[in-house]
């Protein structure tokens, strides 16, 4: 496996949020807004993140290709901001020009080399392959379960694409050493847990996550990408074509179809 071959899952996967079901009628009632709609701000302005300083330090990596994966990489990131900003203007929620979790992830990456890094947009990857379970089950609306489905299966690959860099990064590195680094950055990961927590617990109540089964999802996630990094042989691309899950819904949805919230059984 090669950056090569990262490169080209990404273009493959360009166009697969061209088909959501934008006809759904279903508008989320004030119940569902409140649950939601913070969260939904927020993540929305974290994935349109530029990454300039991510683009500058990716040259630290010694293989001319990441660059160009990187760049696709982050413009599926930008793919996700755009459906879920097309989203909030749909059902009248204001898009945020900023807010004080991104600004600390955006200030931890411009602090930090390419590892660290790395090492902080995947623990913010961990978080959101939790999150957009919850955000799944939080509401009925169908056009809003599609995308959380669509972003869930670009997280994964994100999550493996991930711990591949850090394979390479980290290549030549005591045994020890990257033991330790890995094990600071699970520190890092249990206090974001706690401040994710307590900015959207709403979300998470509504998705059916109370405070220790939202630790315990994220942390199993760690555990999972921290053996991806120890044995990069179990690391895998989901084909070359564009990303296709067994429940993903149609485009249109009945009121039969969408899941009920949690909440709400």
């Amino acid at each position: 496996m090669t950056f090569q071959d990262w490169a080209a899952y990404f273009r493959a996967n360009q166009n697969h949020l061209d088909d959501l079901g934008w006809d759904d009628s279903y508008e989320l009632t004030d119940r569902e807004k409140r649950a939601v709609r913070r969260s939904i701000q927020h993540f929305q302005k974290g994935e349109s993140s530029e990454g300039k300083h991510f683009r500058q330090q990716a040259q630290q990596l010694a293989d001319a290709s990441y660059a160009s994966t990187l760049d696709l990489f982050l413009q599926e990131e930008h793919d996700h901001a755009a459906v879920l900003g097309t989203y909030l203007d749909r059902e009248n929620i204001p898009r945020l020009q900023a807010h004080g979790l991104d600004r600390v992830f955006q200030w931890l990456r411009r602090q930090i080399n390419l590892e660290n890094t790395v090492r902080v947009i995947l623990t913010a990857e961990l978080i959101a392959s939790v999150y957009y379970r919850a955000l799944f089950q939080a509401t009925y609306a169908g056009l809003l379960q599609q995308i959380c489905l669509r972003i869930l299966a670009d997280e994964e690959m994100h999550l493996n694409f991930q711990c591949f860099t850090l394979h390479q990064i980290t290549q030549g590195r005591s045994r020890f050493r990257n033991w330790l680094v890995r094990k600071a950055y699970g520190g890092l990961l249990a206090g974001t847990i706690v401040v994710v927590w307590v900015s959207y617990f709403r979300t998470m109540r509504a998705g059916g996550y109370g405070f220790f089964t939202f630790a315990n999802a994220v942390w199993s996630k760690w555990l999972w990408a921290e053996t991806m990094q120890r044995q990069v042989e179990r690391i895998t691309i989901r084909g070359q074509q564009p990303i296709v899950l067994a429940e993903q819904p149609r485009a249109s949805w009945s009121a039969s179809q969408r899941v009920q919230p949690s909440w709400a059984q």
